[in-house]
């Protein structure tokens, strides 16, 4: 069943259905004239408090509610894509390679507790933005959109939680079948492509999330929230790239000794006859044993090239890009409205 949905059809529809539900709700309800109304008398105020604010933070979360369970099955189906990528450096046969795919699955106990540390997370979240109301889960002081919100928010805490172990789950396994590896070609690191990609995925999707939450900076109150969890979010990316390579990384520095150790063995034997010879062929072997030595010392630790930090530049910048349209967007919207 997981192989058959695509995370991206997944996410679009949800969110799609979600936002249109909400601007029919908003359109029965006719909170459209009150928003015009309020854009009479005060509509440079509006565009940051009431009810227009409320909206804005509605439509965010109808994003995260979608872009979550996506990400999340992203996030399943890029392991195991990833331990099928790499069948001909784990050596293994089809089946062999189907059957370690598939135990890239997750802890249903470890789901539920991830849960409800999201669950928690959420119930505090409207206590961190200002303005606090003075009782921010009484239902009877809610509008149509803080239920919105409200209710959208418990779903946001549990499946980013969900997303987090997903991510950590996916990742240490991946890691750890750095250990089944045939060899390392220390001069051809391109089957350990898959790993890198793995991160990069990581990254990316993270960077994602954090792009639907820039949109938050249009509201008052969210700056010191969303600085924070930019921070934590950064260090995060960090991790979640690193973490699949960290056992590849290992392989590497392994091979890497084993070479510069037989290599300065045999520098080792070759120098007697060297320094004794004055025979260019022995000349040669010297140097050759040399720049091999050079060679090895210079191959990266960590399976990157050139293209995967320019990714990441681009991933990083994602956000900021993600704010600007949205600053842009908001305008224009302003504009035609008021």
């Amino acid at each position: 069943m997981i192989e058959r949905l695509s995370p991206l059809r997944l996410g679009l529809g949800i969110s799609a259905f979600l936002i249109v539900a909400l601007i029919a709700s908003e359109t029965l309800l006719d909170r459209w004239g009150l928003l015009l109304v309020e854009g009479e008398f005060d509509a440079l105020a509006q565009v940051s408090s009431g009810v227009l604010r409320d909206v804005r933070i509605a439509i965010v979360h109808c994003l995260l509610i979608g872009y979550l369970p996506a990400a999340f099955l992203h996030v399943l189906r890029s392991g195991r894509r990833t331990v099928l990528q790499l069948k001909e450096a784990l050596d293994l046969s089809h089946e062999e390679c189907e059957n370690l795919a598939a135990s890239v699955r997750l802890s249903t106990p470890a789901l539920v507790i991830f849960g409800l540390i999201g669950l928690a997370v959420s119930l505090a979240g409207p206590y961190m933005v200002p303005p606090v109301p003075p009782s921010p889960w009484n239902p009877a002081t809610w509008g149509p959109e803080v239920i919105w919100h409200r209710v959208l928010g418990l779903g946001t805490g549990v499946f980013g939680w969900w997303l987090g172990y997903a991510i950590i789950t996916v990742s240490i396994r991946t890691s750890r079948i750095a250990r089944r590896l045939r060899k390392i070609d220390l001069l051809d690191l391109s089957p350990l492509a898959p790993f890198t990609q793995q991160g990069l995925t990581n990254a990316l999707l993270l960077v994602g999330l954090v792009s639907i939450w820039s949109l938050m900076l249009l509201e008052t109150g969210f700056e010191q929230v969303m600085i924070v969890n930019a921070g934590i979010a950064l260090v995060m990316m960090a991790l979640a790239m690193l973490a699949p390579l960290r056992g590849v990384h290992r392989r590497i520095c392994e091979a890497k000794e084993e070479a510069l150790d037989w290599v300065n063995g045999e520098i080792s034997e070759h120098r007697v006859a060297f320094e004794g010879s004055r025979s260019g062929r022995r000349d040669g072997e010297m140097a050759d044993l040399i720049a091999y030595r050079n060679l090895i010392d210079d191959v990266a630790e960590w399976p990157f090239t050139s293209s995967t930090y320019f990714r990441l530049i681009l991933y990083a910048m994602l956000p900021l890009l993600s704010w600007g349209v949205g600053i842009v967007a908001e305008e224009l919207i302003g504009r035609a409205l008021f």
